[in-house]
């Protein structure tokens, strides 16, 4: 039986789960794939905290280093997050000969492609399923299921955080600070969401999907992250009404000119998209591909266990081919295709308004709306208030970002209107 050395270095939420995974379904492991996974060594600075997971018989360290050092080590499993100390390990497991797991998203969306190279020059492995929605295996279904397809969009529900809030906001009536506590409560949400809820954990798997799944560099820093801080009960409730739902998506999408967009942000998401129907703290990614056409995969995006499975899977694969010839890396740049920019994009859009409730207001606000080439597509003025204010609701046909842009910039200096108009993209 072909035994492969692991060194696991992280033993947090999620080595742990590995560590219960490897040890209670050892057996199980052997009879499927053939393999045996010895896990040699533990690494962590913390050795007096209890953990719900007691070690068999891997050797608990803390130096990195001596595992690195120990040519039984096949396999390195990175699980302690952040983009310093994480770099360093895999850059030297890597130039050590070993194989690399790893679940650090903001690792790879931010420093990746220098890690990826290195992983080519020494014929080595870096897999990352764990780092994009848990447990669902969507790395390896883009990889290597859809391998022979073209895959032409995605939109994903990738941080259940922020997922969470939106649904209790939207099913419970709750305002954005009471689903945040409650997220918290429950252990869906940090104690500082700033990363979820600023949009940028989600940027960070964007980054990765599109990269993998376009086959291209995509640097990080331009992609265009919108959280959901400042959405309003209003604007969910008149989502409702229209018939929609408010999601944060993950969109990434390529285009015939050789162009392809990343971004995220907060959407209306239609009632006949499946998408829709995703809620509390699971993720769900739909891919668009020429052959295959629309599918979905759903399930839970974060977690011990379910990130867990991911991680051993990774294991699992790269033991398999440790002998054999299989590429060793699911990320393979063979193209470069060019950024859009946010403002070039084009997107249906919901728009409210508050203003003055008097003659002259609709006519003034679509005029503007014209002269930068924007079609209405519905209008929806609420009954009057208690103040002279009233709500002016408007959805449009597709337009450019930028457009939509200078027209709320414009519509904004306008003496009726109290406020800058709240807008959102519409996807069906």
């Amino acid at each position: 039986m072909r035994k492969a050395g692991i060194a696991l270095i992280g033993y947090g939420t999620i080595g742990t789960g590995v560590i219960e995974i490897l040890q209670d379904n050892k057996e199980t492991i052997q009879k499927r794939t053939g393999l045996d996974i010895e896990l040699k060594y533990v690494v962590d600075k913390d050795w007096t905290t209890p953990r719900r997971v007691e070690i068999q018989s891997a050797k608990k360290i803390s130096d990195y280093k001596e595992a690195l050092n120990d040519p039984g080590v096949e396999i390195v499993v990175e699980l302690v997050g952040g983009t310093g100390f994480a770099y360093t390990l895999l850059e030297e497991s890597l130039k050590s000969g070993k194989s690399v797991v790893t679940a650090n998203k903001a690792l790879l969306a931010e420093k990746g492609a220098a890690l990826f190279d290195l992983a080519r020059q020494q014929g080595k492995t870096i897999a990352f399923e764990a780092s994009v929605c848990g447990g669902i295996p969507i790395i390896r279904t883009i990889a290597d299921a859809l391998a022979g397809d073209v895959i032409q969009s995605i939109y994903g529900i990738v941080n259940g955080t922020t997922n969470y809030i939106l649904t209790k906001m939207a099913e419970e009536n709750l305002d954005f600070e009471s689903a945040l506590k409650q997220a918290q409560k429950l252990g869906f949400a940090e104690a500082d969401p700033t990363l979820d809820i600023n949009g940028y954990d989600a940027a960070h798997k964007a980054a990765i999907l599109a990269g993998l799944a376009f086959n291209t560099p995509v640097d990080y820093q331009k992609v265009y992250a919108e959280g959901i801080i400042g959405i309003d009960s209003v604007d969910i409730q008149n989502a409702e009404d229209l018939g929609y739902v408010v999601k944060l998506l993950a969109i990434a999408k390529r285009y015939p000119d050789h162009t392809f967009e990343v971004r995220v942000n907060p959407a209306l998401v239609s009632r006949d998209n499946q998408l829709s129907f995703v809620r509390n703290e699971f993720n769900a990614i739909l891919l668009e591909s020429t052959f295959l056409g629309n599918s979905m995969y759903y399930g839970r995006g974060a977690g011990s266990r379910p990130t867990a499975t991911a991680v051993v899977a990774d294991i699992i694969d790269i033991a398999r081919s440790l002998e054999g010839s299989a590429q060793k890396s699911a990320y393979v740049p063979f193209q470069n295709l060019s950024m859009k920019n946010i403002g070039e994009t084009q997107n249906r859009y919901y728009v409210r308004f508050n203003v003055m409730d008097k003659p002259g207001v609709l006519s003034k606000i679509s005029g503007i709306f014209g002269n930068h080439n924007i079609s209405i597509a519905s209008v929806v003025q609420k009954e009057r208030s208690a103040t002279d204010y009233v709500p002016l609701i408007m959805t449009t046909h597709s337009a450019l970002e930028k457009n939509m842009v200078l027209a709320l910039d414009e519509i904004e200096k306008l003496d009726f209107c109290r406020k800058r108009g709240v807008m959102m993209r519409i996807i069906e």
